[in-house]
């Protein structure tokens, strides 16, 4: 007879079966806590008690089979050069990086300023509106991080709002002009670019590539999640950036209950451009000035598998299955598909015609797809088997010649300078990301110790993203955060 039979005795049941146990922190008073893992009617949900402040209850995956499945997406990371702190308290309160993090630096962030001209009802940072990086802490930043990577396939200049720092076109000639920094990004609202068409030709001119926050493509979404109706401006700004071929990332802040519904218009209108060179789908976490008193529920809060769901109900080409978990990080925590445009209006998942083992490997430790034998092998693997599938993918003329012009420039890449293979790569292969931050109430340390996002500060410290934003970014100095009182939670109306 089984030991944990309930037919013969006067007990109750747990509410879900327990899978591991981890470490959070409290969503008030953001101590570090126990916290487990558990299963529940087909969810995943983190649990954890805070001895002052009671339970919390947060979602982590809306399906259990994906998110175990998720689990076996991971390589060994990477150490990086250095590390900037020693192993003393542990995880999260050793942020630096430490020597027990298990993943390297491959997405730096660098905060050039904590001022900004919105006041977005949904902002994951706390902007005071009292700090603008200076060029010497600027380059004091840059030089640390390759000294601790020896080379950086992107660097994240961030805020605030970057463009608005009065030194902005002097710290962005600094990074550029390491050729060790293979690609700038200028994490923007964009109305500054919009407004001032002279702006966005020197932004081209200095060569940065613009990471744009791009919600809705209606305007009472960007009331709702912005503050402000700034679809217009939106709008204006990408006629600049094609005007002059600044490569955009195009970045929504998909939010339940208001703008979930446009995920394959988004996806489908950043693909008909040519300069938008990707998709970076980023599932509202509830922290910051904004998030944390933005209508929410711990429990009903948008994730990885959610996002997939919406994308195969809303896309005619694009499938929930089209999406895997990036090795690099936790695969909680990104998850990417990438596109083979076959001709003007049609593109092709490469996991549909690429060795799956080799797709994952092009993505190992490395945030983005870059164009190294591993990447091009995938992307030639996949031109050929899509031609040799015609009879059931390829049904025209038309599409066939565009396969074989595709071949013919990747067999001549060669000769090529690398930044032109980069833009041949990026014009013929899209990116689709789903990068999933936490806040609070689904803050987990395991995440913490994979992630390969980091904040980089002026001090030499590397700070995982949610660890900063959710503990060390009021511990920051130079911010002036320590009277900042967090507003109370709205609950997210059912």
């Amino acid at each position: 007879m089984d030991c944990c039979d309930n037919t013969f005795k006067d007990k109750e049941d747990r509410k879900g079966a327990f899978f591991t146990a981890t470490q959070s922190i409290c969503p008030k008073c953001r101590r570090t806590i126990q916290a487990k893992v558990i299963f529940r009617d087909g969810r995943v949900v983190l649990s954890k008690r805070c001895m002052i402040h009671g339970e919390f209850e947060a979602l982590l995956s809306s399906d259990i089979n994906y998110w175990v499945k998720s689990l076996s997406y991971t390589k060994p990371g990477t150490k990086p050069k250095q590390w900037s702190t020693p192993v003393e308290k542990g995880c999260p309160d050793d942020c630096g990086l430490c020597e027990d993090h298990e993943q390297h630096t491959c997405s730096p962030i660098v905060e050039i300023s904590n001022k900004c001209d919105l006041k977005c009802p949904i902002c994951i940072v706390w902007n005071e509106n009292n700090y603008d990086m200076s060029l010497e802490d600027f380059k004091k930043v840059t030089d640390g991080l390759l000294e601790k990577e020896g080379s950086l396939e992107l660097m994240l200049l961030s805020g605030g709002e970057p463009t608005l720092h009065p030194d902005f076109f002097k710290l962005a000639e600094y990074a550029t002009s390491q050729k060790n920094i293979k690609r700038v990004l200028v994490s923007s609202h964009g109305l500054r670019i919009a407004r001032n068409r002279e702006f966005a030709k020197k932004f081209k001119e200095a060569g940065l590539y613009l990471s744009l926050q791009f919600d809705s493509m209606e305007d009472k979404n960007y009331h709702a999640i912005r503050g402000e109706n700034l679809l217009e401006l939106k709008m204006k700004c990408l006629e600049h950036c094609e005007e002059f071929d600044i490569p955009t990332i195009l970045v929504p802040t998909i939010a339940k209950g208001y703008n979930d519904h446009e995920i394959g218009k988004i996806i489908d209108f950043a693909l008909s451009k040519d300069f938008i060179t990707s998709v970076t789908l980023q599932p509202a976490a509830y922290t910051g000035a904004g998030g944390t008193s933005f209508p929410s529920d711990p429990l009903q809060k948008l994730t990885q598998y959610d996002i997939h769901k919406l994308i195969g109900e809303q896309s005619t080409w694009l499938e929930k299955e089209d999406f895997l978990p990036i090795p690099c990080s936790h695969p909680s925590c990104y998850t990417a598909s990438y596109v083979l445009k076959v001709d003007d209006k049609k593109f092709v998942p490469l996991t549909h015609f690429g060795d799956l083992a080799v797709y994952m490997d092009a993505l190992t430790n490395r945030a983005i797809m870059d164009v190294d034998n591993k990447a091009s092998e995938l992307i030639q693997d996949a031109i050929y088997n899509l031609w040799s599938a015609q009879s059931v993918t390829v049904d025209s003329e038309g599409l066939l010649k565009s396969l074989k012009a595709i071949l013919k420039e990747y067999q001549q890449a060669g000769t090529l300078e690398q930044d032109q293979l980069w833009k041949l790569s990026e014009t013929k292969v899209k990116a689709i990301f789903i990068h999933a931050f936490m806040d609070e109430f689904d803050f987990d340390v395991a995440r913490i110790r994979k992630c390969c996002t980091h904040y980089a500060l002026p001090d030499g410290r590397l700070m995982p993203g949610c660890a900063y934003n959710n503990i060390h970014r009021f511990k920051d100095q130079r911010l002036k955060l320590d009277g900042v009182k967090v507003p109370e939670r709205t609950e997210l109306e059912p």
